[in-house]
């Protein structure tokens, strides 16, 4: 019975892992594609960053199922990588980072990580090793604080554009199913942990906000919305270069006349 819940447990951490790691795959092909990440929070991903070192440490801790330990590590590296995108491609010029930025930063980043969570591991170790009182249980609320504080800002700007704008609902239903799964892994552990369950339910809760939101504004009241419709922003952009376009070729049409007519003249008073 024993070994058939560890296989149970490790089957839907596995799932989770797929879930709740990869998720943030289809939010990082849109970002590349479009190379649009307006009404996309980069301090959400900043912060979710920050919570997967957290949470990586508390699971190495707690010694949680593989699946469970290596899924931070991979939703910290994507989150890291969305956050850059969103310094990069952004149009804010005040925020724009060049591509000599992004790449310097990206590698700050991901060395800062490292450091991070090793820093972090031995820390609680060390606390636990000395019987320091509630060591456990701040390393698994921190990681659960700074996620729900991560999606505030994209809260903010979702209120703001009275619209849910270049989030990839396929990231955030596969976010719900690996929070999903994860739980139902932690139920087949001999001791359910509580701290990490809390974890998962946070992003799940805050998952469900999301769609709720993008249903209302997104498909129920899109009249609310104060962000201009792709297709029209499309076609201003297609506008425009039409109209650079069409000026360019009245240029070299008058020019061409202009140049004609001058040789025209010379040509009349040479034969004069």
């Amino acid at each position: 019975m024993a070994d058939t819940r560890a296989i149970l447990e490790n089957i839907f951490g596995l799932l989770g892992i797929i879930f709740w790691s990869f998720q943030l795959l289809p939010q990082v092909w849109d970002n590349y594609k479009t190379k649009q990440v307006e009404g996309l929070s980069a301090s959400m991903f900043l912060i979710w960053t920050v919570a997967a070192l957290g949470f990586g440490s508390y699971a190495l801790i707690e010694r949680l199922s593989i699946p469970i330990i290596v899924q931070p590590q991979i939703f910290g590296v994507l989150s890291t990588l969305c956050f850059l995108q969103c310094m990069y491609y952004t149009s804010n010029p005040r925020w724009k980072w060049s591509l000599r930025t992004t790449i310097v930063g990206g590698a700050l980043l991901y060395g800062g990580m490292a450091a991070v969570e090793a820093s972090a591991y031995f820390s609680t170790k060390a606390g636990l090793d000395n019987d320091v009182e509630g060591t456990i249980e701040a390393a698994g609320i921190l990681p659960v604080i700074l996620l729900g504080i991560g999606f505030l800002p994209q809260y903010v700007d979702i209120f703001r554009d009275r619209s849910v704008v270049s989030v990839n609902m396929v990231f955030i239903v596969c976010d719900a199913l690996g929070s999903i799964f994860s739980i139902i892994s932690l139920a087949f552990r001999d001791v359910f942990d509580l701290l990490a369950a809390l974890n998962y339910v946070m992003v799940l809760v805050c998952d469900l906000i999301v769609v709720l939101l993008w249903v209302y504004f997104n498909k129920l009241h899109p009249e609310l919305s104060r962000v201009p419709p792709a297709e029209k922003r499309e076609m201003g952009m297609r506008s425009d270069v039409d109209s650079i376009e069409t000026g360019a070729y009245e240029s070299c049409v008058k020019t061409s006349s202009i140049t004609i007519v001058d040789t025209d003249t010379a040509n009349v008073d040479r034969l004069s």
